[in-house]
């Protein structure tokens, strides 16, 4: 933002505010908007027909545009009011902003935090999981929460019951740093069981949300939080899950991502564990409940990640 005065600045965020706040314009296309105009500033400068002629754009996504263009006072004032309820709005410019997080192609255009946490590091590692995990599970996700703090990593999950929860828990109960992603706005937390849980994390973490305005956890908002959950983190381990689980959108995301994905091989007896057995033929990389060494060790030494998911690719295909 160096490029801007600061009364240049605070236009160039209201403006991207405004523009993020348009009903039926997501990171995607507002990432089609700057490729064609080249700055926000230039949107809102542009004809109704220049901008309905965009890829993914019509008459009356451009409409709305202009319409928001005309509100900008509503949305400094919500800026404002944010701000004065200590949340921290990041647009992916900012110093703030997840590095990792920017590189996914729907990176959000802003995410809201609350929280201590100024910096987040490459060093994010996401544990996800079932919400109503085996005995055998949730000891596993307290143990490798607590290896990875140990080994000076940042723990990612979703705030949400069962394996999140705990990975949360395991970072906390030995002072490491952890970082939640809810599908609502920071006024809700979600689950709201989970409402002091929040208040720990935010004590040396926080917590992220794409929405700037009252939200609800709704099933397509509970799945878009994924991508933020996996684009912070340079890997994502899936602990236990069902094949019909949110944790396996997850993995997706990673996938889709370039990020590594580990599984744990559970027993044919673990029903919990069917997700994680799918993950594993489709090439994530396994690891047996006593090999939490392992993992931390692939972590902390990217060659031999590197070669661990070249060799596990090679494993697969030779199946098929």
């Amino acid at each position: 933002m160096s490029n801007y005065t600061e009364s240049e600045e605070t236009k160039h965020r209201e403006y991207l505010f405004a523009l993020n706040s348009v009903e039926g314009i997501g990171p995607v296309r507002i990432n089609n908007l700057l490729r064609r105009f080249g700055t926000v500033e230039r949107i809102f400068e542009a004809e109704l027909q220049d901008i309905a002629h965009v890829s993914r754009f019509n008459p009356i996504l451009a409409t709305r545009i202009l319409t928001a263009q005309k509100q900008l006072d509503q949305y400094r004032h919500k800026i404002i009011a944010l701000e004065e309820q200590g949340i921290e709005i990041l647009f992916k410019e900012d110093s703030g902003y997840p590095t990792l997080l920017k590189s996914i192609p729907d990176a959000p255009i802003l995410i809201c935090k609350i929280g201590e946490l100024s910096e987040v590091t490459d060093k994010c590692v996401a544990i996800v999981g079932s919400s109503k995990p085996t005995p055998e599970a949730i000891d596993l996700t307290l143990n490798l929460s607590i290896q990875l703090v140990n080994a000076d990593f940042t723990i990612v999950s979703g705030l949400a019951d069962g394996i999140d929860a705990n990975a949360h828990y395991g970072t906390l109960s030995v002072g490491g740093t952890t970082i939640g992603v809810i599908p609502t706005d920071l006024s809700y937390i979600y689950p709201p069981q989970n409402k002091e849980l929040a208040k720990q994390i935010c004590e040396t973490g926080c917590i992220f949300s794409e929405h700037p305005y009252p939200t609800k956890p709704t099933p397509v908002y509970l799945v878009m939080r994924n991508r933020i959950i996996t684009g912070i983190s340079m890997a994502t381990i899936v602990v236990e899950t069902t094949i019909d689980s949110g944790a396996m959108h997850t993995a997706r995301y990673a996938e889709r991502q370039d990020r590594p994905v580990f599984a744990c091989q559970w027993n044919s007896q673990n029903e919990h564990g069917a997700g994680t057995r799918q993950l594993i033929a489709k090439g994530a990389i396994p690891f047996q409940p006593d090999q939490l060494n392992i993992v931390v060790d692939l972590l902390n030494h990217t060659e031999k990640l590197k070669s661990r998911i070249i060799g596990t690719s090679a494993e697969q295909i030779a199946l098929f």
